[in-house]
């Protein structure tokens, strides 16, 4: 990314974020899981958030759909698909089923993504990490997520314990 790119694409993070953060709190949407998204394919960023209450419903619905490839790779004896199927074991990141998505979406425009375009992503979002915790019921258990250069969700992390409980 060029230089210009990074202040661009930085600017263009903090307003995404700032404006996500802001639409979140003024809905009231307890935070559980909230994901800073790079939409590749449309060459745009957003925020994805998700409740617990919704994540646990898509785990229960994605695993009742898993189970029965599962069940039939191991009827099959075929260990390689049944790892495929493996259950989820606790939390959504399927961003599309959250239950708000693309929060303040912003095109990239003429922004192009480089080698530094993820990292300004992650630093964006650790920078606003703090504002984030104080939208969330149990802080303790947030996870926020970045999109990276080939997945959706690449970086994963709760945030430090002094974000947890500035408010506590």
């Amino acid at each position: 990314m060029r230089d210009a790119d990074e202040f661009l694409a930085t600017a263009l993070f903090a307003e995404v974020l700032t404006n996500a953060i802001h639409d979140v709190r003024a809905r009231g949407t307890p935070v559980y899981t909230f994901a800073f998204y790079h939409d590749h394919e449309s060459a745009a960023v957003s925020v994805c958030v998700d409740t617990e209450e919704n994540s646990r419903r898509s785990v229960i619905k994605s695993n009742a759909y898993r189970i029965k490839h599962f069940a039939k790779a191991v009827a099959a004896g075929d260990l390689r698909s049944a790892v495929m199927w493996n259950a989820n074991t606790g939390r959504s990141l399927s961003l599309g089923d959250f239950a708000l998505v693309n929060v303040a979406r912003a095109n990239l425009d003429y922004i192009e993504p480089g080698k530094q375009f993820h990292v300004a992503m992650v630093r964006a979002l650790w920078e606003r990490q703090q504002q984030v915790a104080e939208l969330s019921p149990t802080p303790e258990r947030l996870l926020l997520c970045c999109s990276g250069p080939q997945a959706e969700v690449a970086y994963m992390w709760s945030p430090p314990p002094a974000a947890q409980t500035a408010d506590s």
